[in-house]
């Protein structure tokens, strides 16, 4: 076995400044060149930006849903029976995320907005 100094590049992303690591498991995978890391990462859900440069997936969809506004799920109430903390004191309420970023909200029934049910008299 022997030890050589070898030339390679990694990529960061742009914006947050994380290492590609496509297991999750702090992985930094290595390229021979730089097209060769551009291909592979954008086949692995990062993007390039306007310049070239590399942008991790959660940086992309940040960025889409500051433009573009998010992709939430439906209400979904909370299911944690107290166990977090302010929810033993407030009682449990509601929430959402979005499908793209990491961004969730909370409410409580009395916070969502409500829409004018339509009536129809005689009914």
């Amino acid at each position: 076995m022997s030890i050589e100094h070898s030339r390679c590049y990694i990529v960061t992303c742009d914006t947050c400044h994380v290492t590609f690591d496509e297991t999750g498991a702090d992985y930094v995978v290595h390229f021979d060149t730089p097209d060769e890391a551009i291909g592979y990462i954008t086949e692995h859900g990062w993007t390039l930006t306007e310049d070239g440069e590399p942008r991790c997936h959660r940086c992309t969809a940040a960025i889409h849903c500051a433009r573009d506004g998010h992709d939430y799920s439906p209400w979904h109430p909370c299911a944690c029976q107290g166990r977090v903390p302010d929810h033993a004191l407030y009682g449990c309420g509601l929430f959402r995320f979005c499908h793209d970023c990491d961004h969730h909200e909370t409410a409580t029934l009395a916070d969502l907005p409500t829409v004018e049910e339509p009536h129809t008299f005689g009914r």
